[in-house]
């Protein structure tokens, strides 16, 4: 698709990460956070000084949060952990405990109320193998959406009211009414498919327009869709074909941060988009959303 609006995103970190997901803004401490999946790998990106560490785990992890209390809540193979950045200890909760080696987790992201978000898939992406749990304050699951195959973007809407979510296969858009009290999904609709030619819808972010920023795997951008109607408003040209996730951060939220992978492209391709596995990012015309804090008691 040709569209005027294309840009071109920039690379900050070189990674090379195999599998580079689920980025997440700390306002506080004006720094970014995303995961390697299956390196098992945490990484910490500081825009003001370009400074990049990582802290390596011996399992994948799918999905990092940011906790109320200043720590990071980590969605690990075996279960979710909290990690303490100061003295680099690691707590694993007992909750959703995964000992089937099959299953791992996959994007996870906290809604306006601080309850954490975490999808489940196959290693192998066997369909319907997947489930989307809900982790409230308490450090209670439960199950909110059953056999999916991929979960991937979330997002919710300024005024609480929707839930915007992805199951990568489908090329699917869907929306869910969200009840701000109970904090549960219901009523389930399709907003709009998505072209496969476009590369798989991957992760998303959301601005204060309430437009849709999705990540396309195989797509090599990421585009900004209206859900109203399914339209392509700007696209974002990415030098990796594999584009995973976004987030907006920076000071005045306008920083577009974007994680790629290697995995899957064989050697001709690597040869040809060296940089993929890289964090990336854009200065976009919008702002967008800090990301919420998880509110549990850990």
């Amino acid at each position: 698709m040709k569209n005027n609006n294309n840009k071109r995103a920039r690379l900050i970190f070189d990674a090379k990460a195999e599998l580079g997901e689920g980025p997440v803004w700390d306002a506080k401490q004006q720094r970014l956070f995303w995961v390697d999946i299956e390196r098992g790998r945490l990484h910490c990106h500081y825009p003001l000084t370009k400074k990049n560490l990582h802290w390596d785990f011996e399992e994948m992890i799918g999905a990092v949060s940011i906790i109320s209390d200043g720590n990071l809540l980590l969605a690990l193979a075996s279960g979710l952990a909290t990690f303490s950045l100061a003295t680099e200890e690691l707590k694993r909760l007992s909750v959703l405990e995964n000992t089937d080696p099959s299953i791992r987790f996959n994007d996870g992201k906290c809604d306006p109320n601080g309850n954490f978000w975490i999808g489940t898939m196959h290693k192998e992406f066997l369909p319907g193998n997947g489930n989307l749990y809900k982790v409230d304050h308490q450090l209670g699951p439960t199950l909110q959406i059953e056999k999916t195959t991929i979960s991937n973007g979330m997002a919710w809407s300024s005024d609480g009211s929707r839930y915007f979510y992805i199951d990568s296969p489908t090329f699917e858009v869907a929306v869910f009414d969200f009840d701000n009290a109970s904090n549960l999904i219901s009523n389930r609709k399709s907003l709009f498919k998505i072209p496969s030619s476009y590369g798989a819808p991957d992760g998303m972010a959301i601005d204060n327009e309430d437009m849709l920023w999705i990540a396309h795997w195989g797509g090599g951008c990421v585009r900004r869709w209206n859900p109203a109607n399914g339209k392509v408003l700007q696209e974002i040209s990415v030098d990796a074909p594999h584009v995973t996730s976004c987030c907006f951060g920076g000071k005045d939220l306008n920083m577009l941060y974007i994680t790629t992978a290697r995995s899957d492209l064989a050697e001709k391709e690597l040869k040809n988009s060296p940089l993929s596995g890289g964090l990336f990012c854009f200065k976009t015309n919008t702002t967008g959303k800090a990301g919420s804090l998880f509110k549990g008691k850990v």
